[in-house]
């Protein structure tokens, strides 16, 4: 059986050898017919303008233009093209267009050859008749001068008729003796192709994931021992690509469990993963950056740089960067290959350390501004004890003025000290709070009575504004009213006499919006976001002078935020300020 398939197939070999050797040999054959019929051609129209020189040789040494009639007279009525150009190109003559309608002929390449070797050739599309042309131009020289040129043309389209005609033929030959074969070769062909195409369908399947087909093993010949071999092949990578997603899987639910950002390069920095915390990091947005070239991709080029430094000398660099406003502490580390000998590339680790290291310059501020908070009443009890001490003849007016300067110091000292326990118990992160229902317009009516004579002492207008249904939301009793109470009690201490403050409450959707409005001395605006931090005071004089420690709008923010909520100012300088704080409602 094997060998008369080997006899088939050398049939069919054979049969498609003499097909193309006809198919090329009557393309040669051709070539030469068709070379053949343009030389002859060409010697015809030769002879023709040796003939027409005679002839038009006096117009020529004239130098005049004649019409294509004329020219017919004198040529005979010559059924060719007959084209006459005196010295510089220009056309004499013409039995197929007038002169005067056609352009200077000095660069046609024919005129070109023919001025140079004395006769030239050339085949080209005429647009002055629209068709192929065989054009030969003689060069015409008279008593030694040159003087013009006699050019003969004939269309091609016979020879080419001719030609069509004799390559219609081969073809037709060709065909049959191609379909013959073919029909042969298709019923030999269909033994081998269906196994084939069998295979190439399953292998195609495969290669999309499907790793469950196999393909029948019956056949005893190569083609069932190929199958075989294809079969073994699709279990054993499903066995492997199975292993392979677990451990993919694994570990990109570990690397997207990250906080830092972790990027994987090669030796080449072509980026083979990188986590979602990294992306975000980066300004990556989603679009795809896998194989990638780190340098085109991460816009600091610290991280190459880093890179490019671990790869090189084997060590782990790290360096700190800022991207936008953010400060990230970069570590390159090598990634060894399975043997440990050489790098097959490096780790990039990114961890945001923008919030710690503000934490950090909050702890060191507030420790330095506690200090001098502290430092300032306790220096001067100090100063008014020892000059006390030092002199005991002082007069007890003297003495009690001192004393009482004591108390105002110590008094004050008393104040931060409690603002610094409220504000460590209002943090939250240090504290939890006990939440329970609480009815706003019960508790503002509460600090408004408080606050009442405080206003009046000092000829400030205090008003009231309440909506005229409850309003509650979840929270703690005692650090409510604090936030309240320190922001009405700013509103009064900076408030002129004669000035007016309100306390507002309303709601918008599912906030409640508390308001104390005042019209006082104001915050300017460049100051408007700071006046929320620890012992930070805009007008520091002022604020001691009142009993301020600088500490009342900080507890303010952490009581608002402890609550899931916000605080934030308006104000215009001697205009007044708004304080807005809005807290969730309660479910």
């Amino acid at each position: 059986m094997l060998r008369s398939r080997f006899l088939w197939q050398l049939c069919g070999s054979l049969g498609a050898i003499i097909l193309v050797s006809t198919l090329v040999f009557g393309s040669l054959a051709t070539t030469q017919v068709q070379r053949d019929a343009r030389n002859t051609i060409r010697e015809s129209l030769r002879t023709q303008a040796s003939i027409l020189v005679q002839l038009l040789l006096p117009n020529l040494l004239s130098d005049r233009k004649i019409t294509s009639e004329q020219l017919l007279l004198i040529t005979g009525g010559a059924d060719n093209r007959i084209t006459l150009i005196d010295a510089d190109g220009v056309v004499l003559a013409d039995n197929r267009e007038e002169p005067s309608l056609m352009d200077n002929h000095s660069q046609r390449p024919e005129v070109l050859q023919a001025l140079a070797d004395g006769i030239g050739s050339s085949e080209r599309f005429s647009h002055t008749i629209q068709q192929n042309m065989l054009y030969v131009a003689l060069r015409v020289d008279h008593e030694g001068r040159h003087v013009g040129f006699v050019r003969v043309a004939v269309p091609l389209r016979i020879v080419e008729r001719q030609l069509a005609a004799l390559r219609n033929q081969i073809f037709v030959s060709g065909s049959v003796i191609a379909f013959l074969f073919l029909v042969v070769g298709f019923f030999l062909a269909r033994q081998f192709t269906i196994p084939i195409t069998r295979m190439t369908e399953v292998a195609s399947r495969i290669a999309q994931g499907n790793y469950d087909l196999r393909l029948p093993e019956q056949r005893g010949d190569e083609l069932g021992r190929l199958a075989h071999a294809m079969n073994e092949l699709a279990r054993g990578t499903e066995e492997r690509i199975e292993a392979l997603t677990d451990s993919r899987n694994q570990l990109s639910a570990v690397l997207s469990g990250l906080t830092e950002g972790v990027i994987a390069v090669d030796l080449d920095q072509r980026i083979l993963h990188i986590n979602d915390s990294a992306r975000e990091m980066l300004k990556l947005d989603g679009r795809s950056v896998i194989n990638s070239p780190l340098w085109d991709v991460v816009s600091v080029q610290d991280i190459p740089q880093a890179v490019e430094t671990c790869l090189s000398e084997l060590i782990t660099v790290n360096s700190t960067i800022k991207v936008d406003r953010k400060t990230l502490d970069v570590s390159a580390v090598v990634l060894r290959d399975q043997d440990w000998t050489s790098a097959a590339g490096a780790i990039i680790v990114l961890q945001d350390i923008t919030e710690m290291l503000r934490l950090e310059q909050v702890r060191s501020d507030f420790v330095a501004n506690a200090s001098h908070e502290l430092k300032t009443p306790i220096s001067a009890i100090r100063g008014f004890v020892e000059t006390i001490l030092d002199d005991p003849n002082m007069p007890d007016e003297v003495r009690q003025r001192f004393i009482d300067r004591i108390r105002s110091q110590a008094t004050r000292l008393d104040n931060i000290v409690q603002d610094l326990i409220h504000l460590s118990r209002f943090d939250t992160h240090a504290r939890k709070m006990s939440v329970s229902r609480i009815e706003l317009s019960f508790l503002l009516r509460q600090v408004y009575e408080a606050k009442s004579e405080d206003a009046l002492d000092v000829g400030v207008s205090f008003k009231l504004d309440l909506v005229d249904r409850d309003v509650e939301v979840e929270g703690e009793q005692e650090a409510l009213d604090q936030m309240v109470t320190n922001l009405v009690d700013n509103a009064i201490k900076y408030t002129q006499a004669d000035g007016n403050v309100i306390l507002r409450l309303r709601t918008l959707g599912r906030m409640a919006v508390i308001e104390v409005e005042d019209s006082g001395i104001g915050i300017p605006e460049e100051e408007q976001q700071r006046i929320f931090e620890r012992f930070y005071r805009v007008d520091r004089a002022r604020s001691r002078e009142q009993g301020g420690t600088g500490l009342g709008l900080a507890i303010v923010k952490h009581v608002a935020q402890s609550h899931k909520g916000s605080v934030m100012v308006t104000s215009q300088v001697n205009k007044g300020s708004v304080f807005t704080v809005r807290l969730p409602l309660a479910s």
